[in-house]
């Protein structure tokens, strides 16, 4: 059951869960996860991967390999948002990266389910989630020291979780990769002229000699899960004990973290399950339990599937399922998506079946190079930048050069792995196409996806109702449905921008008495001037003086981004007042597009330049810093690179 299905059991807030331990409550087994940071499936030994990785390997061989396990967002601290919660991070607002959505009330994470039904939950000891500090984890520990030997009784069952992060991006700064391969055993270490580049990078030392970094990186993991599964063995545990390996989402360089693609969003998901516990597992009937398995699962199921297998009764709001326990079910396709990356806007949403992968681009204007200043620190970021200004890049890695993108795209994965081969326009394809476009609007009405709300219309929503999910859920049947009518509109507005429909689609939209749907009609009028080189100067101008913010940062982007001179002075302006708004939200986004149009607003450089920003505006300052960088080496745009 969804979240939208309980206004009439909430009445707009969420009753506090009773846990109900069934009759085995006295018979449980413990649980031990153990998650990695940054890594794609394809990685390991086990998943016919190049790294050496023995006690992974084992542990597949010992339990359950699910070959089609995917994160819900290809960032951390969104998919963590819906590992912790059980629910899509579309669905709480928690989407955009490190942003502080507010659950509702009673929405808890599922760790506190647990400990209420008498386990010790510990985590160590990564909390990244997005929410605000009035989210409920429910640790009884929860630091680089948590551990299940911290219990206060030997015969308390556990939930103990142990992040692993050697495998994340950072990984690749510096000489940390050095570092790591010094202390590695000659057979886990990974020569540069041995590895096999994959077709959507250029073949250069730099590039081979990271991919051969990722894979000491995963080798180092290897021994720290070793460590791990060798301390629950002394303590004889490991008998008593479920064990779940798993990653956050995919490989920590480009194409992968941050990209709606299999490496970006396929991970790997280990389950093994000891004989004493293989009956409360009730494995579906195909499925046994040592081997592998096809079954799509997304990471927001591992919740459910953990309190399943503990006999604790699954929430209503939760929006995973089980994929293991009495409730096991199976999935047709699992949804994942992206907005903004630290600073740099996006907004895309995924499908994927047992075949295809299935891809919607909300803002098809974006480049190809969408990596944020982090990402520099890899060497293949600076190795794909090189090689796009050079006009090298190879045929496969076009996805890197791209000025602008298609609405649909389509990969048939069964023979294009890597995702070179767009079929969205392929007529043999087209059913597919439909059956996965429809998939993803109807899921994203049905579970009412916040992020067709612009990010500081949608913090602004949620400070007056409560919550980001309270904003389309309200009380009472009739404004449920006219918030659904609400939804409609806006969902209507944004999925048309994509599309590619001209001005006069979006002419009355431009005067709707709902801000997010001028928003998104004045981003269609400035797209659809855009491609056909048109001037959208008479229907955005008057939108330059909306009463709504986001409006009038939208409006002064189109209309610099049009290139019309006539405007150009009152477009600035609008952008300089928002630069000093006491809204983080619309401070960041106004920084944004300021840095994003480049030249064109040259004079408003000096200005964002002098912002004194704290810790907390952490993406307006980096903003603030590359527009000093600029300064400083006379870039004319970012163009440059970030």
């Amino acid at each position: 059951m969804t979240l939208l299905k309980l206004p009439a059991l909430l009445g707009g807030v969420l009753i506090s869960v009773v846990t109900v331990v069934t009759a085995f409550a006295a018979e449980r087994p413990n649980i031990l996860w153990i998650s990695a940071e940054d890594l794609s499936a394809g990685t390991l030994g086990c998943y016919g991967g190049a790294a050496h990785t023995p006690r992974l390997d084992r542990l597949a061989a010992e339990g359950l390999r699910f070959e089609a396990a995917f994160s819900a967002a290809p960032v951390c601290a969104p998919s963590r948002s819906g590992i912790i919660s059980g629910v899509m991070p579309t669905t709480l607002g928690s989407l955009p990266m490190r942003c502080t959505a507010t659950p509702p009330p009673g929405l808890v994470g599922f760790p506190k389910l647990l400990r209420e039904a008498g386990f010790w939950c510990t985590n160590n000891a990564k909390t990244d989630h997005n929410f605000s500090r009035s989210f409920e984890l429910g640790w009884n520990r929860s630091n680089r020291t948590a551990h299940w030997r911290n219990r206060p009784r030997p015969e308390q069952p556990f939930f103990a979780v142990f992040n692993l992060a050697v495998t994340h991006e950072s990984g690749l700064f510096g000489d940390t990769p050095e570092t790591v391969r010094r202390d590695l055993p000659e057979e886990a270490r990974r020569e540069p002229a041995a590895i096999a580049v994959p077709p959507f990078y250029p073949d250069t030392p730099p590039i081979r000699r990271a991919l051969a970094q990722r894979l000491e990186l995963a080798a180092a993991l290897d021994i720290a899960v070793g460590r791990i599964l060798d301390d629950l063995e002394a303590d004889g545990l490991a008998d008593e004990t479920i064990v779940f390996f798993w990653s956050d989402h995919g490989e920590g360089i480009p194409h992968g973290k941050r990209s709606l693609t299999e490496h970006g969003l396929r991970v790997p998901l280990l389950v093994r399950v000891p004989e004493a516990w293989q009956e409360r597992a009730r494995l579906p009937a195909a499925l046994e339990p040592v081997g592998t398995t096809n079954s799509l699962v997304s990471l927001i199921d591992l919740g459910p599937t953990v309190l399943g297998l503990t006999g604790i009764e699954r929430p209503a709001w939760m929006e995973g399922r089980p994929f293991l326990g009495p409730d096991a079910s199976s999935r047709e396709i699992v949804i994942s998506a992206r907005d903004r990356m630290d600073a740099l806007p996006g907004f895309g949403r995924s499908a994927r079946d047992g075949r295809f992968r299935y891809v919607r681009n909300f803002m098809p204007w974006l480049d190809g190079d969408d990596l944020p200043d982090y990402a520099s620190g890899v060497a293949i970021t600076g190795e794909l930048r090189a090689a796009r200004q050079a006009g090298s890049l190879p045929q496969g890695a076009r996805w890197f050069s791209r000025t602008v993108r298609p609405a649909d795209e389509l990969y048939d994965l069964s023979a294009d792995p890597d995702e070179i081969a767009d079929r969205a326009a392929d007529p043999d394809c087209r059913g597919d196409l439909d059956r996965l476009r429809d998939a993803v609007r109807g899921w994203m009405r049905e579970t009412r996806d916040t992020g067709i709300l612009p990010e500081s219309i949608l913090r602004a929503e949620a400070r007056r109702s409560g919550s980001e999910w309270a904003i389309f859920h309200p009380a009472g049947d009739a404004a449920a449905a006219r918030a659904l009518d609400r939804y409609d509109a806006i969902l209507d507005t944004a999925w048309a921008v994509a599309d590619g429909l001209d001005g006069a689609f979006f002419a009355d939209r431009l005067r709707s008495d709902d801000e997010a749907v001028r928003f998104w009609a004045v981003v269609g009028t400035g797209w659809a001037a855009t491609r056909s080189a048109a001037d959208p100067t008479a229907a955005l101008l008057p939108l330059l003086a909306d009463p709504a913010p986001a409006v009038r940062i939208a409006a002064a982007t189109w209309l610099l981004r049009s290139g019309r001179t006539t405007a150009a002075d009152a477009a600035r302006a609008v952008l300089a007042a928002e630069i000093g708004s006491t809204d983080p939200d619309l401070r960041l986004a106004a920084l944004a597009a300021i840095d994003d149009l480049g030249e064109v607003t040259r004079p408003l450089w000096r200005a964002a330049a002098g912002l004194d920003l704290g810790p907390e505006d952490e993406y307006s300052r980096r903003t603030v810093e590359r527009i000093r960088r600029r300064i400083a080496d006379g870039r004319p745009s970012s163009e440059a690179g970030r």
